[in-house]
């Protein structure tokens, strides 16, 4: 039996600079890593942390090349290294929009090529109809919100409503999402499933294309002290097509470990075990632990959240630098797990430039460092669709082809 594994790192929302279509997302000029690194190097990113970005480890798996190829430049203030130890590239989206489900789908071999629906209204987002029908069917008192909001913000807004009148405050963005808040205690976590579950069959049933009802616990009791639990949960669609995980568990009868919001993104198919864990940290510990007890033809993919929720959306600049830099200082004890036969991939899904207007994704390029053993070291180059990796990994693991992509290795 073949003692390959996979591991797939998404640093989730990390773009190396706009891509060829950004126009279509008035996107032309949007750079998370480029516009972090100048900011850390003029001294703007200065909260928590101090001076240039500090990320030595990812710039020698080729990250700083990757960054050259796009714009011509190295990051700024960041050292070149001695030594490139991974191959590296870039990839385009060839997906029809830039949120979460869509990047990983079409990593996993899955491009979105159909156009999600979305709640365009920035008030009274959601209709009359379909509220009340929500409404019947959990016998809710009515709801807060039903407008385009800050996850934050409008838990300031209507929390305390909330606690005293049990409405459920319901919100979406502009991506294709109806989120639904509620406290935790006075509401309860499992009737905030329960109502997330039943809203996604009532959408379904009603032919709403929209890609996750996301399920936003909060706990707190007043204005400005109101936060967000680790316990969020996403009802979303399945993939259209079997991805590369489905393929891996039907055709090799492999393992599929996901680890955070993963599973959630590909409605739990083609994952064998689910890891759930809250914080960059833990995230990564919980990797190094998975990593550590996998069985050969395994994938162990995870998604490092904070990256896009916590300081890509919030546009904290100081914080996505401070959360790269702890990332990048683990990243040795990752190397160092690796087996033989082991690929690593880290990557990302979009762009989410904190120093960008408003608080929605930006449509980039992403980056792709492969690292292993038994891999030569070199620029994979341009890739034309993020389903290059899926079609690299079903190579990799001799599984059935992927429709979409071509094998980098």
């Amino acid at each position: 039996m073949s003692r390959r594994r996979v591991l797939i790192l998404v640093l989730d929302s990390f773009g190396v600079g706009y891509s060829y279509d950004a126009g279509l997302f008035n996107d032309v000029g949007a750079d998370t890593l480029g516009h972090i690194a100048e900011y850390c190097y003029f001294n703007a990113a200065n909260k928590n942390r101090y001076g240039p970005l500090r990320i030595p480890n990812l710039i020698s798996l080729g990250l700083g090349e990757v960054y050259r190829k796009i714009s011509g430049n190295f990051p700024f203030g960041i050292i070149e290294p001695i030594k490139i130890l991974g191959s590296y590239g870039y990839a385009s989206e060839i997906s029809s929009a830039k949120d979460t489900s869509s990047g990983h789908w079409e990593l996993a071999g899955v491009p979105v090529l159909f156009q999600w629906d979305y709640f365009k209204d920035l008030k009274d987002s959601f209709s009359k109809t379909l509220l009340l029908e929500i409404q019947n069917q959990f016998q809710l008192p009515g709801f807060l919100g039903n407008c385009h909001a800050s996850g934050i913000k409008i838990l300031d807004d209507f929390g305390e409503e909330h606690i005293k009148t049990k409405k459920p405050i319901v919100y979406t963005s502009s991506d294709s999402v109806f989120q639904v808040a509620c406290h935790e205690k006075e509401f309860g976590l499992l009737n905030l499933y329960k109502l997330c579950e039943g809203i996604r069959g009532i959408l379904d049933k009603n032919n709403y294309n929209i890609t996750r009802v996301i399920a936003r616990p909060f706990l707190g009791s007043y204005q400005g002290c109101f936060y967000r639990t680790g316990n969020r949960k996403d009802f979303s669609k399945p993939p259209l097509h079997k991805t590369v995980l489905q393929k891996l568990i039907h055709e090799k009868n492999g393992h599929v470990i996901a680890i955070g919001k993963t599973a959630d993104i590909f409605a739990h198919l083609g994952i064998t075990k689910t890891v759930l864990s809250v914080g960059l940290d833990s995230l990564i510990n919980q990797t190094i632990h998975e990593m550590q007890h996998a069985p050969g033809q395994s994938i162990v993919f995870s998604n490092f959240v904070d990256f896009d929720s916590t300081w890509g959306h919030r546009r904290d600049v100081s914080g996505y630098a401070k959360g790269l830099e702890y990332f990048d200082s683990r990243l040795p004890e990752i190397l160092n797990i690796l087996k033989k036969e082991d690929l690593l991939i880290i990557t990302a899904d979009h762009g989410c430039d904190p120093t960008w207007s408003g608080m929605d994704h930006t449509r980039e390029f992403i980056p792709i460092l492969l690292y292993g053993k038994l891999i030569p070291v070199r620029f994979l180059g341009h890739r034309k669709t993020f389903s290059d990796i899926a079609q690299t990994i079903s190579k990799y693991f001799s599984l059935s082809n992927m429709d979409y992509g071509v094998n980098m290795l």
